[in-house]
């Protein structure tokens, strides 16, 4: 994983909800609309994230499956994302990590 430059795990977060998520190229990891196959490590996910043209800067485990998901946010509204979907929906069992790509 030598392309990052910064990874920070956060539980307990997630931000956007619908149509946030960004999906791969390679349709055979997805799972549903928007997911991918929760049986895919971190380290996968990190390698096809880094691959995608528009290239996501958050990685997120949740949902009622626990699948894998890939957003983008401009660094300095993630925070302001976050707290958004605190107000509306239970995000405990989210894990969120931020990437900084090198």
């Amino acid at each position: 994983m030598e392309f990052i430059k910064k990874l920070d795990k956060r539980i307990g977060e997630d931000v956007g909800f619908i149509h946030s998520d960004i999906r791969p190229d390679d349709s055979q990891v997805c799972v549903g609309k928007e997911g991918l196959n929760k049986s895919l490590t971190l380290e996968q996910i990190i390698t096809i994230a880094y691959k995608m043209d528009t290239r996501p800067n958050i990685i997120i485990k949740a949902g009622i499956n626990a699948k894998w998901y890939l957003k983008y946010f401009p660094k300095e509204k993630i925070q302001i994302e976050v707290d958004k979907q605190k107000k509306f929906r239970d995000i405990s069992r989210c894990t969120m990590w931020i990437i900084e790509w090198d």
